[in-house]
């Protein structure tokens, strides 16, 4: 019955976190108004590109949509007369230019939906919220317990992820906050088995996660309810942010950000890494651990937040620095490489914004340095990340904590559950060396590249010289010895009459000097000129080239007989 069975092709999902680079390459005049043409590339190695039209209006739409950021990003000014003027295009071109890529270093920038619906329209044009709405309202539509009462706009740095208020029917003075995600490109779990698999959450019971009040998925998402944290995230505690301020007006460009203090740092790693220990054990991926994914409990309890990202198969906060490394491949090394961004942001007020930290600031505490040297540093990403048991082994955590019996907390999955999260497992770490397998062939590419191009530019500057060489009336040769090139030419002069010392040619080297002197020993002579048809120019061409044997008379002789010039005669009267 193979014959029979059809081959259903994979839907494919959109990474949003990719990274995005643009350029702008040509202008055009089109109805009285310039378009500055816009190719934009994505990617593992930006081999997804495109171009996008757009006018200097445009951009002053974007830069208004981004004015909530706070950030001191300067748009090239507006000008109404002279802006056709080839000039002042090219300068507002490069300007332009620059303000995108200012705005693409920005991480959070770089990920809001003005941005990626400026360069993107394609992907990024349709109206989120409401597709949002509709399919929470689908989803809750036989529901008893929720009610979905409005949205709540710029809550996350996702562009398909949006958050509800919610009530609880028995209880309408309770808040909760209900979050719809679309699938991501790492979505392997079946949509038959995917509602087995959402009612796990449910389950989780740890004090250390978050609890899912309920949950569910359908064909094109799904959703999760839990009760609104009135401190926020971790990240709003380190930034000193209000919890209900939109997402780029708090976290673009905050201004009083400041560390943890040190014991607060020890109890919070030591309470991550026990939740991610425990989704381990039970086979649940996570990989999507940063400070918005950390709540705050009481000032004192963390609790991770977001545990279906994984199941949705949504790509990580971190993901375009460890897909740069081969060995973060597995969910575990995925874990331990954001607890070490976590860990660098809560110890010194700051994000990291590389792939790496070979530098560790000097006001590093001695207890946490080992930490960021064995996941951070280039020599760790390159020859493996610590295992989540053996940091919990480090000796800034006590043993009376890591043996403590309240972390013991049991979960009950089926066979079916099990075996769907382990091929997500699989088939996500095979994805994800796919991509880290493109970006070295990029790399690869590039340094071969920049080698010929180095090639390149050293046979243009040899051709270059050799031909400056030439223009100048010298050529080097092979052993380093200039040839005069002027031998041929004062013979041919000599041949028509012209001495050595009144040459046309303002490279030759001939002169009166050099009668009676010796050449110096140089290359291959050049082949001889063609022989003049005054006996004259024979022996000028002695002399030019130099010969010993003649006495001081006899050279003033031949030098008047090159010197005779027959037009300089006058005529005389003739006689009777």
């Amino acid at each position: 019955m193979a014959v029979f069975e059809k081959n259903i092709r994979r839907k494919e999902y959109l990474d949003d976190t990719q990274v995005l680079r643009c350029y702008i390459i040509n202008t055009e005049n089109i109805q009285g108004h310039t378009e500055y043409v816009i190719k934009v590339e994505r990617g593992p190695g930006y081999d997804k590109s495109w171009n996008v039209f757009k006018r200097y209006n445009d951009f002053v739409t974007l830069h208004n949509a981004l004015q909530g950021s706070t950030l001191n990003i300067q748009l090239p000014p507006k000008k109404f007369i002279g802006n056709f003027d080839r000039e002042f295009i090219a300068e507002r071109q490069a300007g332009l230019e620059k303000y995108l890529n200012l705005i693409l270093m920005n991480p959070i920038l770089a990920s809001s939906l003005p941005v990626r619906r400026f360069l993107d329209p394609e992907n990024y044009s349709v109206p989120f919220q409401e597709i949002a709405l509709q399919h929470v309202s689908m989803a809750l539509r036989g529901d008893v317990d929720f009610e979905v009462l409005k949205p709540i706009p710029d809550m996350g740095w996702r562009i398909r992820k949006h958050y509800f208020h919610a009530k609880k029917r028995s209880n309408p003075k309770e808040e909760f906050v209900l979050s719809w995600t679309e699938y991501g490109p790492d979505k392997y779990i079946e949509d038959k088995e995917m509602q087995a698999v959402f009612k796990v959450l449910t389950a989780i019971k740890h004090p250390n996660i978050a609890a899912v009040e309920a949950a569910n998925a359908s064909e094109s998402g799904g959703f999760a309810i839990r009760k609104l944290q009135p401190d926020g995230s971790l990240r709003d505690v380190v930034c000193h942010c209000k919890p209900r301020l939109p997402f780029l007006k708090k976290y673009a460009s905050p201004k009083q950000c400041s560390a943890l203090p040190l014991p607060l740092i020890i109890s919070t790693a030591y309470q991550i890494l026990h939740a991610l220990l425990y989704l381990k054990s039970k086979g649940v991926p996570y990989g999507h651990l940063h400070l918005g994914n950390i709540s705050f409990v009481n000032k004192e309890t963390v609790q991770l937040l977001d545990i279906e990202n994984g199941i949705l198969g949504l790509p990580s906060y971190y993901r375009p620095y460890f897909i740069q490394h081969r060995k973060i491949s597995s969910l575990e090394a995925i874990d331990v490489y954001c607890f070490g961004h976590v860990m660098y942001e809560i110890t010194f007020g700051r994000p990291l914004h590389e792939p790496i930290c070979d530098n560790i600031p000097s006001n590093c505490p001695s207890e946490l340095r080992p930490i960021f040297e064995s996941i951070l540093s280039s020599a760790a990403c390159k020859s493996g990340l610590p295992t989540l048991e053996s940091l919990l082994k480090l000796p800034i955590f006590p043993m009376s904590q890591v043996a403590s019996p309240q972390f013991r907390c049991t979960l009950k999955l089926s066979s079916t559950v099990k075996e769907a999260l382990k091929n997500s497992c699989e088939k996500s770490a095979t994805h994800l060396e796919e991509e880290q397998k493109k970006i070295r062939h990029h790399k690869r590419l590039v340094k071969i590249q920049e080698v010929l191009s180095a090639e390149e530019n050293q046979r243009n500057d040899k051709k270059r010289n050799k031909n400056a060489n030439k223009k100048n009336g010298k050529i080097v040769n092979g052993h380093g010895h200039e040839n005069s090139i002027s031998r041929k030419s004062s013979v041919t002069n000599m041949g028509n009459g012209i001495s050595p010392e009144r040459s046309d040619s303002p490279n030759s080297i001939s002169t009166a000097t050099s009668v009676g002197t010796l050449t110096p020993p140089a290359g291959p002579p050049p082949p001889p000129p063609p022989m003049p048809p005054a006996p004259a120019a024979n022996s000028a061409t002695l002399a030019a080239v130099g010969v010993n044997s003649v006495d001081d008379k006899r050279t003033a002789l031949l030098g008047s007989i090159c010197n005779f010039n027959k037009a300089s005669l006058k005529r005389t009267k003739q006689t009777a």
